[in-house]
């Protein structure tokens, strides 16, 4: 879809209202495919699930981890 857009002339963008880390990391993997990105839903969240995103005024970073880079947190995903 991104590269039909770039085709035809069009900016392309991809954005969340309030995503947590695992769904920014997921964004955050298409950095470089796109022209505008929303992902601070991590920042709004009072708890998140995961962590392995890093922002850094208005630079997202992620972890390099395998996957889409994040580790589970929480007792809902002890062993």
């Amino acid at each position: 879809m991104i590269d039909e857009a770039k085709k035809l002339g069009l900016k392309t963008m991809i954005g969340a209202m309030c995503e947590a880390t695992i769904g920014s990391a997921a964004i955050a993997n298409l950095l470089p495919l796109l022209d505008e990105v929303d992902a601070d839903g991590p920042l709004l969240l009072k708890e998140d699930m995961a962590t392995g995103l890093f922002y850094n005024n208005g630079v997202i970073s992620l972890s390099g981890e395998p996957g889409l880079g994040v580790r589970f947190t929480g007792k809902k995903f002890e062993k």
